[in-house]
């Protein structure tokens, strides 16, 4: 029932996430704005997600980690509500702003639980099985995002994740206990974050960690938000279209997911990532070479399955950077991670403004060279857990 819980936690964060993308051009018809002032909306969320992280993390290390998830549940699910209800854009916009803090404490802090909870073996495998709930949330969500916005506007589906969202928060506060902590008296002071950190850089894989997942974001997250508008200026889909190809990305996660136990036993991570890289880019040629929507769709289960085996890969190395600081560790992982989903849409949309569709090239290129070189990094660093 307790990991029921935390599935229901990283639904509700997959679901207020990614399943604004395909509705982006409804919402700039809507509003009366640029589908790049739309495509703010992603970097309004992810932008604060990220600067958040630095200070959730070391709250949720000294205050209890089941606390701040507990308040960002709460915060998140007010927060759709307010968006359902939004009557200008800026008022959207102000609302994905928040639901972009609180949710930076849902997903980063559920994983450094699990962290806490389960020993170097079994953690890949385990934050492997909690993000299929994300997974799963991103299958429904920009498929259903897509379908229902049709038929019933872009606001239809927000209140499913509403209600969602509302869902983990009563159960998290129902069975979430917080464990005993060793200073249970006192107050958090700058001295105990900077500590935390630097217990965190002081293992110089915390570098390769960091830097790939924002790399990874730039490249891959950089271009979701976009896959709608181009299907429509070139005549290939609409709303509906885009939210299947993005579904096809979450597809490929959760294949991933369910290969897990089959992968570990046969490859290393190292491995793991040079293929995951690799396999990332293949959606972003089908976009780049303007497929038709069934060919993109079938790319992106490809990307999905890819982009998690590099992206898991380095999640568990995250857990096993400062086990002191776990909370912090994750935090920063999920700053440097939404920092590049934040850069990315504002990239991708001045490339592909100025150079055209030809852009792309540089994002599968990034993305591939990013899971070989890494990987080449991490082989000179062996881990602790031997699965190098």
């Amino acid at each position: 029932m307790l990991f029921f819980v935390f599935i229901l936690c990283g639904l509700a964060s997959s679901l207020s996430n990614r399943s604004m993308d395909p509705l982006l051009t409804m919402i700039a018809r809507d509003f009366s704005v640029e589908i790049t002032t739309a495509a703010l909306l992603t970097s309004a969320y992810a932008f604060p997600y990220a600067l958040s992280q630095p200070i959730l993390g070391p709250i949720g290390d000294f205050y209890g980690k089941t606390r701040v998830l507990k308040s960002c549940l709460w915060l998140l699910s007010f927060c759709l509500v307010g968006c359902i209800f939004s009557q200008s854009f800026e008022a959207l916009l102000g609302f994905r702003l928040l639901s972009g803090v609180a949710a930076g404490g849902i997903v980063p802090v559920t994983m450094a639980i699990l962290g806490d909870r389960y020993p170097p073996q079994q953690r890949q495998l385990v934050i492997g099985r909690f993000l299929t709930a994300g997974l799963s949330g991103i299958i429904f969500g920009a498929s259903a995002a897509g379908i229902m916005a049709v038929t019933l506007g872009w606001r239809s589906f927000l209140y499913i994740a509403a209600a969602t969202a509302f869902a983990a928060a009563i159960g998290a506060t129902a069975l979430l206990r917080e464990p005993p902590r060793e200073n249970p008296t006192g107050h958090i002071r700058i001295s105990n974050a900077t500590a935390s950190y630097r217990s965190v850089f002081a293992n110089p894989k915390s570098w390769f960690c960091f830097g790939t997942v924002f790399l990874e974001s730039i490249a891959v997250y950089g271009a979701t938000p976009y896959i709608g508008e181009t299907l429509e200026r070139h005549g290939l889909g609409t709303a509906r279209e885009a939210g299947f190809i993005l579904a096809g990305f979450g597809v490929g996660g959760l294949l991933y997911t369910l290969a897990l136990p089959y992968i570990l036993r046969n490859f290393r991570r190292t491995q793991m990532m040079s293929a995951g890289g690799l396999l990332s880019s293949v959606g972003l040629a089908g976009m780049a070479l303007l497929a038709p929507w069934q060919a993109m769709t079938a790319g992106f289960v490809v990307t999905g399955f890819g982009f998690m085996m590099l992206h898991n890969s380095v999640q568990a190395e995250v857990a096993e950077l400062a086990p002191n600081a776990r909370a912090s560790a994750f935090s920063m992982h999920s700053f440097c991670f939404f920092s590049g989903q934040a850069v990315g849409p504002i990239v991708f949309g001045y490339g592909v403004h100025h150079v055209g569709q030809s852009w792309l090239i540089l994002n599968l290129l990034l993305i591939a060279a990013t899971g070989v070189v890494v990987a080449r990094l991490f082989a000179r660093h062996p881990s602790a857990s031997g699965r190098f």
